[in-house]
């Protein structure tokens, strides 16, 4: 026999089950903590207009910058959990930020459901075509000679980004002058313009630079080569084996969405990382494409604080 609270349970879940399986209805938002222009927007926007190709559906992109994506992560958190409000995210602002900052408004293994990754790679050591320097040693030794007199460009701290720099210079005892800004955007136009000298940042968002001869790559801080310019030298190949940084982008909803939404939306991420325009787009943006469901994704994050975890503690790095 049914028991009344069986029957219950089933008729509150039949009308979910309902909307999930017409799901979507109506436009996606796809929340990006950053500037545009900036490496996690060259990636949100391609993606965003590949998935409304694949739902049948308006996918947008909202720009909400400031505290290194706390401000849109604790918006979209905040959101109703029924698909339509997700967050771009990367490695650094979902599992990074949560290690250094003391007063998150979110936590975020628990207000977040993982969609998937759509990107892996690692990051690069920007500088700009005029600064006399060819190789990643000979970038230390300049700064080593010009204690504080340099500047390099950052997004703020809490970042994987601010981890790069913070190995780079506690390993070589390097003394630069920090400019902060609201995203890698400002900072590369400031490079650019001559007043930031050093940048660590994703391939995707110096690469077209490097490529018109305005900005110089020393050394990619992956594992092992990146296919999207694979003439760049390792951080290990450089002699810096330590100095290893690598990262992946992707999409959270907020918890609580349901299981057959997220695996609508995941769905469409997959037709659109496997899309062969797409990954050259992102290969000739410096970005790698590769899918990861969002089981998998889950584990990725939280591999991310077993791995950082030890490190932030051990460098005594904390934020309020």
């Amino acid at each position: 026999m049914v028991s009344r609270r069986a029957l219950l349970g089933a008729a509150a879940f039949a009308p979910m089950a309902a909307r999930a399986q017409n799901f979507p209805t109506r436009p996606i938002r796809i929340v990006v903590g950053f500037p545009p222009g900036g490496g996690s927007d060259l990636v949100a926007r391609p993606i965003a207009q590949r998935m409304s190709e694949t739902l049948g559906q308006a996918v947008v992109v909202e720009n909400r910058p400031g505290a290194n994506a706390t401000l849109a992560l604790d918006f979209v958190a905040k959101s109703p959990a029924d698909g339509y409000t997700i967050a771009h995210v990367n490695s650094s602002v979902i599992a990074i930020n949560p290690l250094l900052y003391k007063n998150l408004p979110f936590d975020a293994r628990r207000d977040f459901a993982p969609i998937a990754t759509v990107t892996i790679g690692g990051l690069m050591v920007f500088i700009p075509a005029e600064l006399p320097v060819n190789t990643l040693g000979e970038l230390v030794e300049y700064i080593r000679a010009r204690p504080g007199q340099l500047n390099y460009g950052s997004a703020g701290p809490g970042s994987i980004v601010h981890l790069a720099y913070e190995l780079f210079f506690r390993q070589n005892n390097l003394d630069l002058v920090n400019v902060q800004y609201r995203g890698s955007a400002p900072a590369l136009s400031d490079m650019l313009g001559g007043r930031v000298h050093l940048m660590i940042d994703g391939i995707n968002v110096g690469k077209p630079h490097v490529d018109s001869g305005k900005l110089k790559a020393l050394a990619f801080l992956g594992p092992s080569r990146s296919p999207a310019m694979p003439h760049i030298p390792t951080s290990t190949e450089a002699g810096f084996p330590a100095l290893q940084v690598t990262g992946w982008q992707g999409f959270v909803a907020p918890a609580r969405t349901p299981p057959a939404v997220l695996d609508r939306i995941q769905e469409s991420m997959r037709a659109a990382v496997t899309n062969p325009e797409l990954k050259a787009l992102f290969l000739t943006q410096g970005a790698v494409a590769e899918f990861q469901d969002r089981a998998t994704m889950a584990r990725l994050i939280q591999e991310e604080f077993d791995k950082w975890g030890p490190i932030i503690s051990a460098l005594g790095l904390t934020l309020e």
